[in-house]
C-alpha cells in the first residue's frame, strides 16, 4: 500500500470553540470539553485526510455517509511541491492547536491518541525542510507499482462508485503529469534517481503497458461488472466499453508520460551511491527511518541493536550444527512445507494460533494472485487493508502459482494473514479505535508484527523441530543483513566494494551480493520496517519475560501489543511499564488474599 503523508490541518473555528480553555468552570465541565474538543479536532483531521482523493475514501471507507462525509469531487489529489508546503503550514498549524489542549483532562484512550499525534506531525514537520528528498517513485514500493492492485480492488459498493471509478481514471494521467513535473525538479536540485533505478522502473512501465487491450484493469473490471448484482446485460456492456476507453486513452498515455520523463532524465542523476552522498542526504535519511521503523533510538542505538542481533543469530546457528551436525543437511536439502495451498494455510493457521494468540475474528480472505505484467517487481505477496467499516472482508495477493513459489509460502500466507497483517488489522478495527488513528502510518509496528510473527509460524508449519529453530534463525538473520547494508550504504557512506563485502558474509557469492546491493539502492530504508520493528517487537517481549519471569505467558505479550495497536515503540514501551506494573500490583494483591 502508498505510505501516504497525513494531511494535517487547522480545525476551522477552533480558535472561536477554544475560548473554553480560558473560562473558569468546574472539573467535569473542563474534562468534557477537551475530550469534546479532541474528538472534534481529530474527527475533523479524519474527514479531510479521507476525502483528499477518491481512492483514499474508497479504501477507507465502505459507508462514508455514517460518518458525515459526502462524497464530492472525484479526484487522485495533488503531487506538488506547492501543495507540500501548503499542507506543512497547515500541519504546523495543526499541532500548535493540538498543544492548546489540557493534556491532563483526556481520558487514557485519548492521551495515547494525543501523544501518537503529537510525535507524527513533529517527525512530518521535520521532513518537511526535505521535500526534494522525498520519491513517489521504486520499483517494489513506488507509485506506479502499487497503482495498478489498488486501482484493480477499488470497491464497487453500488452503482455510484462505478461511476466514481471510471472518473478516476481519467484523473491518472493529470496525477501522473504531477509526478513527471516532480521528477523534473528534482533532477534540478541535483537529487534524480540513477539510470539504473530509472531503467528498473521503465522497464516496469513496458511491462504493464505491453499489452494494452489484455491489460489488468480491463480483465479485472470485466470479471467485477459480470459478478456485479443489479445491472442489465446493456448497462454490463456499456460499462466495459467506458472502462476500455478510459484505461487506453488515460491509464496507458499515463505510463507512457512517466516512461518519457524518466527516459528525458536518465544521465542527470549526480549520485550513484547512497542517500550519505546528498548534500542533506544523511539527515534526511535518519527520519526516514525514524518514519519507516517507529522507533525512537538514535541511528548509533539501532546500528548496535542490528550488530548485536548478528553476533547473537551467528552464535545461535553455530551452536546449532555443532550439537546436531545433521541439521544443516537437512537445511540444505529443505524445498517444501506440508502445506502448500494458500487457502489450506490460512486455515491452519487459523486454528494453529489459537495458544498462543487472542481468537481471530471470523472474517473473509479472498487469495488473488498478481497480474503477469507486474509479476516480476510486486513483493511476494501483499495484504489490502480493507475499509474501517469492511473489515470482514479482506484480499490477500500472492506473486506467483507455480509449485515452486508455493511450496515455501507457509510463512509468508502467516505474514500477510494469520497472525499477520490481515488478523492483526481486523483485531484492532473491531476495537472500534478513533477513526484517525486507522489512517496514521506506522510501518515499523505493522510489518515488524507481521515479521515477527512469520518467523513465529515456523512452528506451526509441521517440520522438523531442530529445523524450525535453524530457519527461524537464519531468515531473521538474512532480513537483518539487509537492513544493516542499508544503514551502511545510505547513512554510513558505505562504498559499493565494502557493502557486497559485508553481504557476501551472508549471500555467500559475488553476483548475488552485488544484485543485493543494487536492490538496497534502489528504495532506502525499505527493509528498515521489517527488521527494525521485529527486533524492536523482541526487545519488548525481553522485557516483559525479565518482568514476568515464570508468570510470563506469551498470549498475554500478544493480547497487549494488539490492543494498543500501531504507534511509536517508544510509546509502545511507556504503556508496557504501566502494563507490567498493573500486572504486579494484581499478583501481590492475590497474593495478600
Amino acid at each position: 500500500m502508498f505510505i501516504r503523508k497525513i494531511k494535517l490541518y487547522i480545525l476551522i473555528g477552533l480558535f472561536a470553540l477554544g475560548a473554553v480553555l480560558g473560562v473558569a468552570c468546574d472539573r467535569p465541565s473542563l474534562q468534557e470539553s477537551q475530550q469534546d474538543l479532541f474528538d472534534e479536532l481529530t474527527t475533523e483531521i479524519f474527514t479531510h485526510e479521507v476525502q483528499s482523493d477518491t481512492l483514499s475514501l474508497n479504501y477507507t471507507l465502505a459507508r462514508p455517509e455514517d460518518f458525515g462525509i459526502i462524497h464530492e469531487e472525484t479526484t487522485l489529489g495533488e503531487y506538488s511541491i506547492d501543495y507540500m508546503k501548503e499542507e506543512l503550514l497547515l500541519t504546523e498549524q495543526y499541532l500548535d492547536d493540538l498543544k492548546k489542549l489540557d493534556y491532563n483532562e483526556l481520558t487514557d484512550t485519548r492521551q495515547l491518541t494525543y501523544d501518537i499525534l503529537l510525535h507524527s506531525l513533529e517527525l512530518q514537520l521535520q521532513l518537511g525542510d526535505y521535500l526534494y528528498y522525498m520519491e513517489s517513485l521504486g520499483p517494489t514500493t513506488g507509485l506506479q507499482a502499487q497503482l495498478p492492485i489498488l486501482l484493480a480492488e477499488y470497491n464497487f459498493y453500488d452503482k455510484d462508485d462505478i461511476d466514481r471509478y471510471l472518473e478516476l481514471l481519467v484523473c491518472v494521467k493529470d496525477y501522473f503529469e504531477d509526478v513527471a513535473e516532480f521528477e523534473k525538479e528534482k533532477s534540478k536540485q541535483g537529487l534524480f534517481m540513477t539510470d539504473a533505478v530509472a531503467d528498473r522502473i521503465i522497464e516496469q512501465c513496458e511491462a504493464f503497458i505491453s499489452a494494452p487491450e489484455q491489460n489488468l484493469l480491463i480483465e479485472y473490471f470485466n470479471e467485477k461488472i459480470d459478478s456485479f448484482e443489479g445491472l442489465s446485460k446493456e448497462e454490463r456492456e456499456i460499462y466495459k466499453r467506458e472502462n476500455r476507453k478510459a484505461v487506453l486513452d488515460y491509464v496507458i498515455p499515463s505510463y507512457e508520460i512517466l516512461i518519457n520523463a524518466l527516459n528525458e532524465l536518465k544521465g542527470t542523476g549526480l549520485n550513484k551511491a547512497g542517500m550519505y552522498y546528498y548534500p542533506e542526504g544523511q539527515t534526511y535519511y535518519e527520519l526516514l527511518a525514524k518514519l519507516k521503523t517507529g522507533s525512537d533510538k538514535s541511528m548509533k542505538e539501532i546500528i548496535d541493536m542490528l550488530d548485536t542481533a548478528t553476533g547473537d543469530g551467528t552464535l545461535e546457528i553455530t551452536k546449532q550444527i555443532l550439537s546436531n551436525p545433521t541439521i544443516f543437511d537437512k537445511f540444505e536439502t529443505f524445498t517444501s512445507f506440508p502445506l502448500t495451498e494458500p487457502e489450506l494455510i490460512l486455515e491452519d493457521l487459523k486454528e494453529q494460533i489459537l495458544e498462543d494468540f487472542p481468537a481471530p475474528i471470523d472474517v473473509n480472505c479472498d487469495i488473488k494472485y498478481v497480474h503477469e505484467s507486474l509479476s516480476d517487481y510486486l513483493s511476494p505477496a501483499m495484504y489490502l487493508m480493507p475499509a474501517i467499516d469492511n473489515y470482514t472482508n479482506n484480499n490477500i495477493y500472492i506473486n506467483g502459482n507455480d509449485i515452486e513459489t508455493l511450496s515455501t509460502i507457509y510463512t509468508t500466507v502467516a505474514h500477510e494473514g494469520y497472525p499477520g497483517h490481515l488478523y492483526q488489522n481486523v483485531y484492532f478495527r473491531n476495537q472500534n479505535p478513533a477513526p484517525i488513528r486507522n489512517l496514521l502510518p506506522f510501518l515499523g509496528y505493522d510489518e515488524g508484527w507481521a515479521t515477527y510473527v512469520e518467523f513465529y509460524s515456523y512452528q506451526y508449519s509441521g517440520i522438523d523441530e531442530d529445523l524450525v529453530d535453524l530457519l527461524e534463525i537464519n531468515s531473521a538473520l538474512v532480513l537483518i543483513m539487509y537492513a544493516r547494508a542499508d544503514i551502511g550504504i545510505h547513512y554510513e557512506g558505505w562504498s559499493k566494494s565494502r557493502a557486497i563485502s559485508y553481504i557476501k558474509q551472508f549471500a555467500g557469492d559475488e553476483e548475488t551480493s552485488t544484485m543485493i546491493y543494487d536492490t538496497l539502492l534502489e528504495e532506502p530504508a525499505i527493509y528498515l520496517p521489517y527488521a527494525v520493528g521485529y527486533l524492536e517487537i523482541m526487545e519488548l517481549r525481553d522485557i516483559a519475560e525479565e518482568a514476568q519471569g515464570d508468570d510470563f505467558e506469551i498470549k498475554d505479550f500478544h493480547k497487549f501489543l494488539l490492543d494498543i495497536g500501531p504507534a511509536q515503540f517508544g510509546l509502545i514501551e511507556d504503556h508496557m511499564e504501566a502494563w507490567l506494573s498493573d500486572d504486579e500490583s494484581s499478583l501481590q494483591s492475590s497474593t495478600s488474599e
